[in-house]
């Protein structure tokens, strides 16, 4: 049985990235989110993605 590292999927874009690495790709996925969204017309912008709540297991 070959074990994944564990992995985090990204709110922005839903792509799948390690758990150390999604620190340094949210960021740089909301910039790009926000550049896209300013070229389309005022009529087809959508509202910034919100980062989901996330509660530990108890």
């Amino acid at each position: 049985v070959v074990r994944r590292p564990p992995t985090v999927i990204c709110y922005i874009c839903g792509r799948e990235y390690g758990t150390t690495s999604i620190s340094i790709h949210e960021p740089q996925c909301l910039k790009k989110w926000h550049q896209e969204n300013d070229m389309l017309s005022k009529r087809l912008r959508r509202p910034e993605p919100k980062k989901p709540e996330v509660n530990p297991v108890q």
